[in-house]
């Protein structure tokens, strides 16, 4: 028999980019259940985007400065982190054109040692 198995998207992390926020799928917001703000981080020169979770140990010992916190909204199936002008920045930095395409999706992976969730573009 020569079956090709089919994989489950289901568990697949993905990052999805709209023109004002950027959404994860289920399985990629398990890293963000106990948290209300993240980071957002563009790195250039590799071409990817980090997502770094903030704990309440961070934000009771002010580890990191209120202007760069960004909330993040958890659905039953989702999370949301509303943001337009770090969009408009991955547009100019990335080319997306909302014009042309109503969203740009990426699977992530999530970096244990530095808590970071990487999308590569």
């Amino acid at each position: 028999m020569n079956f090709e198995w089919s994989t489950n998207d289901i568990a697949t992390k993905t990052l999805t980019i709209y023109e004002t926020n950027l959404t994860l799928n289920k399985a990629a917001c398990y890293h963000f259940e106990d948290v209300n703000f993240v980071l957002l981080g563009i790195n250039k020169k590799d071409k990817q985007i980090g997502i770094k979770p903030v704990t309440k140990e961070d934000l009771n010992n002010n580890v990191y400065p209120e202007t760069q916190l960004h909330r993040i909204s958890l659905g039953k199936s989702y999370g949301r982190i509303s943001n337009k002008s770090f969009v408009e920045d991955l547009c100019q930095e990335f080319g997306f054109d909302f014009k042309k395409e109503q969203s740009y999706k990426y699977r992530v992976t999530f970096d244990v040692v530095h808590q970071i969730m990487i999308a590569q573009l």
